[in-house]
């Protein structure tokens, strides 16, 4: 006899998955993972301030989640690589989401090597590499894994101030694509999240300004910013069996930006 159907609140389930969520300890990272958690995953939060970790593992407990904190500076090779090292120690996880990110909001003439190395560093070696290294451990056990990449609508217009960081993010999208095409044999998927604008501490100097913060809601067709948690369904969507068929894409969740 067949199985029946999945009912479809089924298909968007995280019961009985790992997820590991980087950047958790505040901001999008932050309600990533509450959200993950709220759809029945055991969430692993990582991010560089155990206080704020510590916060974010209360916030899940507090509402019947399941999680753990691990800390892990991902500015360097050793945060990095001590990180894959623990995670996999613990059972090869189900799913990785790259919600770290950092930001230096500078004219392009006054970048220094400096922060272009830092931006580099943690948006674009820190996920790349964890997410190979955590890939062939998922590959080697044979998980049917998922990856999600948060990327930014820098990587599709121009954002003033921001050349180092649009460089970081636009990278991330040839990686979502090549990883995607590498691993869809494997069972692995690959995706990216495009969020729009959502006040954030990366943004907060530039919402602060009124008219940077008028010019910018007179551009959003829904006429708000984003809140962290319009990126959970996105994320859950593309974390459980409901995207099954879905790699190598690149979701926009910008209240209609780039439609616009």
């Amino acid at each position: 006899m067949s199985q029946p159907p999945a009912r479809p609140t089924d298909l968007f389930t995280l019961a009985d998955r790992r997820i590991v969520v980087t950047g958790a300890g505040r901001g999008l990272g932050q309600g990533l993972a509450t959200g993950i958690a709220r759809q029945g995953a055991h969430v692993v939060l990582v991010a560089r301030s155990l206080p704020e970790l510590e916060e974010t593992g209360r916030e899940i407990r507090d509402a019947g989640g399941s999680c753990h904190v691990v800390p892990a500076d991902l500015a360097s090779r050793d945060g990095w690589e001590g990180l894959v090292a623990d995670l996999v120690a613990d059972g090869v996880p189900d799913g990785v989401v790259h919600g770290a990110g950092v930001q230096v909001r500078k004219p392009a003439t006054e970048v220094t090597p400096e922060d272009w190395a830092f931006i580099q560093a943690v948006n674009v070696e820190a996920p790349f590499f964890l997410s190979t290294r955590l890939g062939a451990a998922q590959a080697h056990a044979g998980v049917p894994a998922s990856h999600v990449f948060v990327t930014s609508l820098s990587s599709s217009i121009a954002v003033r101030n921001a050349a180092p960081y649009a460089a970081s993010k636009s990278s991330l999208l040839g990686v979502i694509r090549t990883l995607s095409a590498e691993w869809a044999p494997l069972g692995i998927r690959v995706n990216g999240i495009q969020p729009g604008y959502f006040h954030t501490r990366l943004t907060e100097d530039l919402l602060s300004q009124p008219e940077q913060h008028a010019r910018i809601l007179g551009r959003i067709p829904m006429g708000r910013l984003g809140t962290a948690q319009d990126l959970v369904g996105a994320a859950v969507f593309l974390l459980s069996a409901a995207s099954a068929y879905v790699t190598g894409q690149n979701i926009a969740v910008d209240g209609g930006w780039l439609a616009s």
